[in-house]
């Protein structure tokens, strides 16, 4: 991951786990096109999808996903701004004035 773009870079050949998170995220792809398996919930089996760069995917609270590149691809992962507000805590408030 570059620290300057928050952009991952997954090479080909290599898998990459994601952890399920307490927040929903979004999964979205700069570069390349990736092969996914998304886990299952107790309404909807586990599934495997394809994301092209441009296309963009909503994980679930707690939904973990196993992302490879085909044949690389780079993408990033963003979490929603009510989620990233709600994490800042004391700090947050105090220099954005909450």
């Amino acid at each position: 991951m570059s620290d300057a773009q928050s952009v991952w870079h997954l090479a080909g050949g290599r898998a990459l786990t994601l952890a399920g998170a307490a927040e929903a995220r979004r999964l979205s792809v700069a570069r390349g096109r990736v092969w996914l398996t998304l886990s299952g919930t107790t309404d909807a089996p586990a599934e495997d999808k394809w994301l092209e760069a441009g296309e963009a995917l909503a994980l679930a609270p707690g939904q973990t996903a196993v992302l490879e590149g085909w044949p690389a691809a780079e993408f990033e992962l963003l979490v929603p701004p009510t989620s990233a507000a709600a994490s800042r805590g004391f700090l947050g408030r105090r220099f954005l004035g909450r």
